[in-house]
């Protein structure tokens, strides 16, 4: 199989997680939290967003942003890092970008498990290291995935630009 099938393969399967995400799994969890969950503040949050969010969420909210950050909330994460990795990768850019999704990935996922667990812990649990843990995972997560992206859109130009010189 070729490097774009392959490629093409992880951006459809990455595309329908994501949109399973976003159109059926996050829209009833936003409703739940009756906010924005800490996974969308593209410039952090405290322990008293937490607190608040704690507060004014539906019963059960805790419980089921744990699910998904266990399930669709694991799964997005890494299949957007093999996405972007893997075309960074093939796009002939030096190796040594594959860490800009890699350290994405790493994030989201780690923010996801401490976010569930601030939550499943309550408001007596709220731990300021903890957030400000989660916080900082969030906004490098926000930061690395359009640095991502652009490595990718570089490494794929810069290949069909040599493809191009060679052919002519």
């Amino acid at each position: 199989m070729g490097k774009m099938v392959v490629f093409g393969a992880l951006l459809v399967l990455t595309l329908v997680v994501y949109g399973v995400l976003v159109t059926v799994v996050g829209p009833p969890m936003q409703a739940m939290a009756n906010g924005v969950i800490p996974d969308l503040r593209l410039t952090g949050y405290t322990v008293a967003d937490i607190r608040a969010l704690i507060a004014d969420a539906e019963p059960g909210f805790a419980e089921a942003y744990a699910r998904v950050a266990t399930t669709w909330d694991r799964a997005f994460p890494i299949l957007i890092t093999l996405t972007l990795g893997y075309g960074i990768w093939i796009g002939g850019l030096p190796r040594i970008f594959i860490l800009a999704p890699i350290l994405m990935g790493l994030a989201d996922l780690g923010e996801n498990t401490l976010v569930a667990a601030l939550f499943l812990g309550g408001d007596a649990a709220l731990d300021a290291q903890t957030v400000r843990t989660a916080s900082v995972l969030t906004m490098a997560k926000w930061l690395l995935f359009p640095i991502s992206v652009l490595l990718l859109i570089i490494g794929f130009v810069k290949k069909r630009r040599e493809q191009q010189t060679r052919s002519a």
